[in-house]
């Protein structure tokens, strides 16, 4: 079931209710998750500049039916809102918070669990809004836990040989769009300041560098320990606080609170979710900025 004609063109709170109805229409059943994922022949593509560029050049919230998800293949999905509880002085989505979708991913599959996030933030009449996030320091070996890491923008450099191929062919590709602030390990947030959801550019938008998601006690323990991550994610309740959100100016600098990130609904997994669910990467900024 793919998103109706004039889905760009809607309202913000209405691409939610359209994306939300087809992501949670078709959950799979508990006992038949999918988890064969690509073989390294499968994923070669993910050396090349020219697929890659189509993480950051395909357009809306949907994969076109034949580009395969090589990574992040299985997930589950939730509705959230993000909640601004701190003042600062960063714009955008970032001022005001919202509703969004969250996606909880396997980066790699396969037998080891390499966790991410994604959260798409709805604008009217202009593409969504993505954040997409991985553990801010290495992971232990085993570890199959959602909430047992700090998720982030700016991330740790891969260990495995593969992954860091793979690192390097995606900041080729956003350099090869023009891209001056994305990194291999570090996704810039110019889009997220610089834009509201009711589709009005942010004037003088200020953008921090680092975006904090901390597991609360509270996600802690309502998610129990599986040997499926999408099967405990599907056990926590809706209406609980997930993470608290820090956000700090630069790099190099502590962050502090900004607000919390709450579920709205159960977590779905489904086959939409996995296989036409989409959350572009935005190159960011194409000039050299001081952010």
């Amino acid at each position: 079931m793919s998103l109706p004609d004039g889905y760009s063109l809607l309202r913000a709170e209405e691409k939610l209710e359209a994306l939300w109805a087809r992501v949670s229409s078709d959950p799979y059943p508990e006992g038949a998750l999918p988890t064969r994922v690509p073989g390294p022949w499968g994923r070669r593509k993910l050396f090349s500049t020219a697929f890659n560029r189509g993480s950051f050049e395909l357009s809306g919230d949907e994969l076109p039916p034949d580009r395969p998800k090589l990574v992040h293949t299985y997930g589950t999905c939730a509705r959230v809102t993000m909640k601004i509880t701190a003042e600062h002085p960063y714009t955008g989505v970032l001022a005001k918070g919202g509703p969004a979708l969250l996606r909880f991913s396997d980066a790699k599959g396969g037998g080891s669990f390499a966790p991410s996030i994604a959260l798409k933030f709805f604008v009217t009449g202009k593409p969504s809004l993505n954040f997409l996030g991985l553990p801010n320091d290495y992971r232990e070996k085993g570890d199959l836990r959602c909430f047992s890491s700090v998720y982030c923008n700016s991330t740790v450099p891969a260990k495995e040989f593969d992954t860091k191929l793979v690192q390097g062919a995606f900041q080729k590709a956003a350099n090869s769009l023009g891209g001056t602030r994305l990194y291999s390990v570090y996704l810039p947030l110019h889009h997220l300041a610089g834009m509201h959801t009711d589709g009005a550019r942010a004037e003088n938008p200020l953008v921090p560098d680092r975006i904090e998601f901390h597991p609360t006690a509270e996600a802690k323990r309502a998610c129990p320990d599986t040997s499926d991550f999408r099967l405990s994610l599907a056990r926590v309740p809706a209406g609980i606080k997930l993470f608290d959100l820090h956000v700090a100016a630069k790099l190099d600098q502590p962050a502090q609170p900004m607000g919390e990130l709450w579920l709205d609904s159960t977590f779905v997994a489904s086959k939409y979710g996995d296989e036409r669910l989409f959350f572009a990467h935005d190159v960011g900024p194409t000039t050299n900025v001081p952010h």
